[in-house]
């Protein structure tokens, strides 16, 4: 969990019900008609299966979610949840005009109800949205099924399995355009290939504060550039809770990384300090972006292995 997300976790219900943190068929198994019913079997959590009395048109989505569905054709009617507005996440999913039940780590279930959706989409588990405590979860169940994204090992997985989500809720997961993206991703594995092999530079993954640096080892976009040859440095992630690995600054520099991937790096990135501002991959403005969440799309990681490509190879051995 980003650590920054993490501080917004705890959320109880107010009384006004104010919970603040405050392709044509159906994949095989995933939607079974019973009557005017149909029935998600959930392709990551064991044995969930998600009973719908009729094909569900009217989705809520986290911006997760969003982001990961819409190229599909799949709109939701209302939005909720974390970084709606940061374009690194949402890549092309325009927002505007798609009303707001919720923002960060709140939501107004007296909204949601009255919407009364059909379905819930968000980061979460089979009990809810990961962000609320299990009274709001309690709450927004009452509303509607919920259906967790994909938490599938790799990237690879959690692109097939949120494409199963998808399909259920009748997107259009064999377009011109996805088997397009489809091949986009191919390529752009094979570019990262070529670009490690060739220089042999560590790649760090990273989310610096002003306490201390917390880098990717082991998330599941680190793990995808190790499979493509890269060697990716950074602490280890602690055996239980926060994902992070964490890294006292003092200690940053013995990381021999000579490209430092930056958790929502854009242009405008402006964080400084001492240490951080001494590292030989900062030093030498070897800066690229990554995210920890967003849209699983084969089109969205075929631009950031694009994106990692032409920054390896136009990076050089520093540290």
């Amino acid at each position: 969990m980003n650590r920054r997300l993490a501080l917004a976790a705890l959320v109880s219900a107010s009384a006004l019900l104010l919970a603040s943190c405050a392709s044509g068929d159906v994949a095989e198994g995933q939607a079974a008609d019973a009557g005017d019913g149909v029935t998600l079997v959930h392709p990551t959590l064991d044995g969930l299966e998600i009973d719908f009395d009729a094909q569900p048109e009217d989705i809520v989505m986290d911006c997760y979610a969003y982001s990961s569905l819409h190229e599909y054709g799949i709109e939701p009617i209302a939005l909720f949840g974390f970084e709606c507005d940061n374009a690194f996440v949402m890549g092309d999913a325009d927002v505007s005009g798609i009303p707001v039940v919720g923002k960060d780590g709140e939501i107004d279930v007296e909204k949601l109800a009255e919407l009364r959706p059909d379905a819930i989409i968000g980061q979460g588990t089979a009990d809810g949205w990961q962000w609320f405590d299990e009274d709001v979860n309690a709450q927004i169940t009452r509303v509607a099924p919920f259906v967790a994204l994909p938490g599938s090992e790799t990237i690879d997985e959690r692109i097939a399995d949120t494409r199963e989500i998808a399909e259920f809720f009748g997107g259009d997961v064999a377009s011109e355009e996805i088997l397009a993206s489809d091949e986009a991703l191919d390529a752009a594995k094979t570019a990262v290939s070529a670009a490690v092999a060739e220089n042999g530079l560590g790649i760090m993954l990273a989310s610096p504060t002003k306490e201390m640096l917390y880098t990717g080892v082991g998330f599941a976009q680190a793990d995808l550039l190790e499979e493509l040859g890269a060697t990716v440095v950074g602490a280890e992630a602690p055996a239980t809770g926060n994902p992070w690995g964490q890294v006292a600054w003092e200690d940053a520099s013995s990381y021999p990384a000579d490209v430092v991937l930056v958790e929502g790096y854009t242009d405008d990135f402006s964080f400084s300090a001492d240490l951080w501002d001494a590292l030989p991959a900062v030093k030498a403005g070897q800066l690229g972006a990554w995210s920890s969440k967003g849209a699983m799309t084969a089109s969205t990681y075929a631009q950031w292995l694009t994106d990692v490509a032409e920054l390896v190879s136009a990076s050089a051995k520093v540290a």
